[in-house]
């Protein structure tokens, strides 16, 4: 991929892309464009908007925006819970019959302003109220402006696993201001950036140049680079998804580290980010494309700089999960095609193997538990070191 300027960086200034999808929406970006919001939505009839939000980042940034709509416009106040917790059937059912009793109609618009799981919750509402109504993403993190909004996949947990439950659906547009990225947390700013050097291992190894310049540990950047690095992720993700709107076929490669990662994030319980969860996914992938022959032992550790070194994921795996537990959470993954538990692995840096024709291979399970025990004991080998 050639790296495309994101134009000069004006503050205010509006730059339009396209989700790229078979029911593509279009994207809004740029920096401090919150003026601008109510005059897009202009373009669109409805008859009342319902704001979701966390009550904390609407003190932080969401107050300004709800009061600029609901000077024009009906537009309702909406709480949900923080995190990871809002992702499972209760509060969905709850959401949902919420704004029936409030009288939602098929001409409402439901607006997500927050994280993944405050669009994932929405999104999934959205697309089951009536059927479908309209709903509208204003992500406020880096993983939601550079990864998630892209994909219309709206989904809740299960009893025994991540996004078991959902559909796709998608906004009727996505609103991507990088001034809410400025007070996002590390470890949260971390959890999108992995996923864009994950685009550069199975799509263009020559990201990794770009982002090996740019990142450094300690998430150091002006207001200019924060938005050059959020709209190149961007890029990166929808290089991909012109080959494949639907994810299903060249797009699961998307899902490199996820196997792995999302068995991570689901023991974790909500203690650990997705984007963490995925970055140890990616090296034990890595571990396992290597024992399988397929990338070299550079390529291995060019996975370890890259997370560790460069974006600063360095702590290690916690201790407590055992390989049997994460072995067993796999089962329940939701790429499942079959009885097997299959993977994306690398062919070399920028492309996957893809001996199945479906980007997915299967994989001897008692290599797979071989690579999870050594993974598991370097690193409790490294909590060893730390102490």
């Amino acid at each position: 991929m050639k790296l495309k300027s994101a134009t000069e960086f004006v503050p205010g200034k509006v730059i339009t892309l396209s989700t790229e999808l078979a029911k593509p929406s279009p994207f809004y970006f740029g920096f401090d464009i919150e003026h601008e919001f109510v005059n897009v939505l202009d373009s669109y009839s409805f008859d009342k908007i319902f704001f979701f939000t966390e009550p904390h980042l609407f003190e932080l940034y969401g107050k300004e925006l709800y009061h600029k709509i609901a000077e024009k416009y009906p537009c309702f106040l909406e709480f949900v819970p923080n995190g990871e917790a809002c992702k499972y059937f209760p509060v969905l059912e709850h959401t949902c019959e919420d704004l029936i009793t409030k009288g939602v109609s098929k001409k409402s618009l439901l607006l997500a302003f927050g994280g993944g799981t405050v669009g994932n919750i929405v999104g999934l509402a959205a697309g089951l109220i009536y059927r479908g109504i309209g709903y509208i993403e204003v992500p406020t993190s880096m993983t939601g402006q550079t990864d998630s909004t892209l994909s219309n996949k709206q989904a809740v947990n299960g009893k025994t696993g991540k996004n078991h439950f959902g559909v796709y659906h998608s906004p009727i547009f996505i609103w991507s201001d990088t001034k809410y990225l400025k007070t996002e947390p590390p470890v949260s700013k971390r959890s999108g950036i992995i996923e864009g050097i994950k685009n550069g291992f199975i799509s263009d190894a020559s990201f990794l140049d770009y982002l090996d310049t740019v990142l450094n540990p300690q998430l150091k950047f002006s207001d200019e680079q924060l938005y050059d690095l959020a709209y190149q992720i961007i890029l990166s993700k929808l290089e991909i998804l012109k080959q494949d709107p639907s994810e299903k076929h060249y797009g699961i490669v998307l899902e490199y580290g996820h196997t792995f990662g999302h068995a991570i994030e689901w023991l974790e319980k909500g203690k650990m980010s997705h984007g963490e969860a995925v970055s140890f996914g990616m090296k034990i992938a890595a571990e396992l494309a290597y024992e399988l022959g397929c990338i070299s032992h550079e390529d291995v550790d060019l996975h370890y700089y890259m997370i560790e070194e460069k974006l600063g994921f360095n702590r290690p795996l916690p201790q407590h999960i055992t390989t049997k537990q994460l072995m067993n959470a796999m089962i329940a993954d939701n790429k499942k095609t079959g009885e097997d538990i299959r993977f994306v692995i690398l062919e070399k840096i920028g492309k996957c193997h893809n001996p199945e024709g479906d980007f997915l291979v299967t994989v001897d399970l008692n290599l797979v538990e071989k690579i999870v025990d050594q993974f598991i004991a370097s690193q409790q080998y490294s909590h060893r070191i730390s102490a």
